[in-house]
């Protein structure tokens, strides 16, 4: 076990300096068939020994996939994961639990280990809203299931750390640009350079993109009213009418930024980014007038991580984090001024709200490697931060600018959050790792939260691993769910969701070849939703004047829910022909239910049997890489079933999406290419819209775009051009 464990310490440094790895032990061959993570336990380990199930998706694979968001990285590549795509910011699920209208909620997304979420709305977005430029992604670790045992809240369905590549990685000059017919474009440049600073080796890399989507125009069938509050223009008047081709909604822009550098012992990243969408259309959620540009949403970052690394001895490891970050939101939705607003002076209202967090944070984590192999390592930190909250809501007049109503929904906050927490590992004997931790988190706003996690490897034979994890996590409840904002109620109860989980997997290597199968069963308690006031409470308020008397529709957030989760994960992977021809395929069936308020059912939108296939052959140098990848979605409820009484709940069909990708090179000039299409089996999405309630005749859904696809160039300068096949 010791010789295993210094091997994967000079294998996770070889890989850190991305220098050339020589042949050595068979210890080292072995565990070069393995992916190195550290997301997991914050430590390099081989994948079978994490604490976890985890996932390795690398920036060779985005290339050769054609792969442009994590989110479509998710669904054509990961294990475990599917999103939803209700065309604005995409729905993301692991393991049969996808929470509509989540914003990420329930995922940790990082960035070189700096959480994103933010604690206003609690969001991570996983399309091009994520703020990271694809080009900058060096490989992407997901771990599913709970892990808040060292990243606190949110880490309830996984955590997914994103890598972006170093100096040394990212050699030379880059240009990049691609176009989607009718959908999208996007441009990017970056570079990245090693040189020596104040006498010590230093790396910089650097990443700039802008992506914009125009289209394509969306079929929405026409709904008639007499009364509603959004509005379909014909010539500028208002017709009672939502629906037919939307034109100018489906929209988003996207500029952002990275800037990586490693100089000695010290590793900075500065993260900045925008991204501005449309509402393409009615939904549970916003009522906004018919393809209008007008009603949108805005997110704004800028984000500072600054980390030192010190190993004064083979026993002692010191790492210091110091974080800073801003985040603003902004959401602007249009309605009909008589309808909705009560206004019969002007004809739209604009509901405004705005929104804004930053914070700022100190993080020290000692590693005690006593016995100087990693056989036995004690790892111990605290994490520290202060945040601070503010957000409003206004009605305006949209053509002025001007508001006719107070200002609602006010929030401002400053609170710290301080989380000490501890990991142990041990390796007795050679076959068996144990890893067990726990971590605190001290919020004013609730009692304190334990975080424990306890996870056993055992290696019956040398290539097998059979590995048992029992977890918690939690989610903190956000300001906008315990302040008052957006026709929300202030609760005075609502605390923190909380998710158990205990899973078991064996891994099996035959060569290059893995297989993986595990069984999970997972426990969700006090789910935050919110459900509309009750008319004694609404008046009761109503006359205290803490609530308007002409609005309507007041909701407020509770802890209401639970869901019970059981399932399987199985994947196969592996390469042909000396790694010349890579497959894999990976599947996921569920169990879900959620329960509350005494009734028992199926999550709206959520499938409970999804998965991906995919293979890519390397033909030879020169050639091009044709590729391959399949993703599957089995039939799942709508996402507003539950509004209203039917015969049987309406669902959405089962579907696949297919993408072929050709990539390659051209010669050694340093240009590169990239052309790939997807079609998907069906154009009904989960997601229904338009302003009706459903027991409509016919119900419209958000449609999927049935066939699209792209084109890329590339021009990689000033360093080495030639193409990095996979291991």
């Amino acid at each position: 076990m010791r010789r295993r464990r210094i091997a994967l310490g000079v294998l996770a440094g070889t890989l850190f300096a991305g220098s050339a790895l020589a042949d050595g032990s068979s210890d080292l061959e072995a565990l070069l068939d393995e992916s190195v993570v550290t997301t997991a336990s914050t430590t390099a380990e081989t994948a079978s020994s994490a604490p976890g199930t985890s996932v390795t998706l690398t920036a060779d694979d985005f290339r050769t996939f054609g792969i442009r968001t994590l989110a479509e990285a998710i669904d054509f590549l990961s294990l475990g994961m599917t999103t939803g795509d209700p065309l604005k910011t995409p729905d993301v699920g692991a393991r049969g639990v996808m929470l509509l209208g989540d914003d990420g909620k329930h995922f940790l997304l990082l960035v070189n280990g700096h959480a994103i979420n933010d604690p206003l709305f609690g969001a991570a977005r996983f399309d091009q809203g994520a703020g990271i430029p694809i080009d900058a992604i060096d490989h992407v670790e997901v771990i599913l299931g709970p892990g808040s045992v060292l990243y606190g809240s949110n880490a309830m369905a996984g955590v997914i750390n994103v890598i972006t590549k170093t100096g040394s990685t990212y050699k030379g000059g880059h240009l990049l640009a691609d176009f989607e017919p009718g959908r999208s474009a996007r441009g990017g440049a970056g570079i990245g350079t090693t040189f020596e600073l104040f006498g010590a080796p230093a790396e910089l890399s650097s990443s700039v993109e802008y992506y914009e989507r125009f289209g394509p125009d969306l079929h929405f069938p026409e709904h008639h009213y007499a009364v509603s509050g959004v509005a379909y223009r014909k010539g500028g008047a208002f017709d009672s009418v939502w629906g037919g081709n939307a034109k100018e909604a489906y929209f988003a822009r996207a500029p952002q930024g990275v800037l990586r550098l490693k100089a000695g012992q010290f590793d900075v990243t500065v993260m900045g980014s925008a991204y501005e969408r449309g509402i393409p259309y009615t939904d549970r959620v916003y009522d906004v007038d018919f393809d209008d540009p007008k009603s949108l949403e805005l997110d704004r970052s800028l984000r500072v991580d600054l980390r030192h690394d010190a190993t004064p001895s083979t026993l002692v490891q010191l790492t210091s984090r110091a974080y800073a970050d801003y985040f603003d939101y902004q959401r602007r939705v249009n309605r009909n001024a008589r309808y909705e607003c009560f206004r019969s002076d002007f004809e739209t209202c604009q509901y405004y709200t705005a929104g804004l967090a930053s914070w700022a944070g100190l993080e020290e984590r000692l590693s005690l490697n006593w016995l100087s192999d990693s056989s036995l390592v004690t790892l111990v930190g605290v994490d520290a931060r202060l945040r601070h909250v503010r957000a409003k809501q206004d009605a305006l007049d949209l053509d002025t600018g001007q508001a006719f109503a107070p200002t609602r929904g006010h929030i401002a906050d400053t609170l710290p959050l301080v989380s000490p927490y501890v990991q142990q590992t041990w390796s007795p004997v050679r076959v068996l790792d144990l890893n067990a931790g726990a971590r605190l988190d001290v919020d004013p706003r609730f009692s304190a939260i334990l975080s424990p996690r306890a996870a056993a490897a055992v290696r019956p034979f040398e290539k097998t691993v059979v590995k048992v994890v029992y977890s918690q996590a939690f989610r903190a409840p956000t300001w906008a769910e315990t302040d008052s904002a957006n026709y929300q109620v202030a609760p005075s109860d609502v605390k923190p969701e909380k998710v158990r989980s205990i899973e078991g997997s064996i891994e099996q290597r035959f060569g290059p070849h893995r297989v993986l199968f595990g069984v999970f069963r997972t426990r969700w308690e006090d789910l935050v939703e919110s459900s509309p006031l009750a008319p004694a409470d609404q008046a009761a308020l109503q006359a205290q004047g803490v609530l308007p008397f002409i609005a309507q529709g007041f909701t407020q957030f509770h802890n209401l829910a639970s869901i019970d989760n059981y399932g399987y994960n199985a994947g196969l992977s592996g390469a042909f022909a000396s790694g010349k021809l890579r497959y894999g395929v990976n599947a996921t069936a569920a169990y879900t239910r959620q329960a509350g308020e005494g009734v028992t059912r199926e999550l709206e939108a959520s499938p409970q049997m999804f998965g991906n296939a995919r293979l890519a052959l390397s033909l030879g140098e020169g050639l091009p890489v044709p590729a391959l990848a399949v993703r599957y979605v089995s039939s799942r409820l709508v996402d507003r079933a539950y509004e209203a009484t039917y015969a049987s709940l309406p669902e959405a069909p089962a579907y696949a999406e297919l993408k072929g990708t050709l990539s390659g090179d051209v010669g050694r000039t340093g240009v590169g290419y990239t052309v790939s299409a997807t079609w998907a089996t069906t154009g009904q999405s989960a997601y229904v819209a338009g302003p009706a309630l459903l027991g409509e005749p016919a119900l419209a859904y958000a449609p999927i775009d049935r066939f699209r696809a792209f084109v890329g160039l590339r021009w990689d300068f000033m360093g080495d051009t030639s193409r990095k096949e996979a291991p």
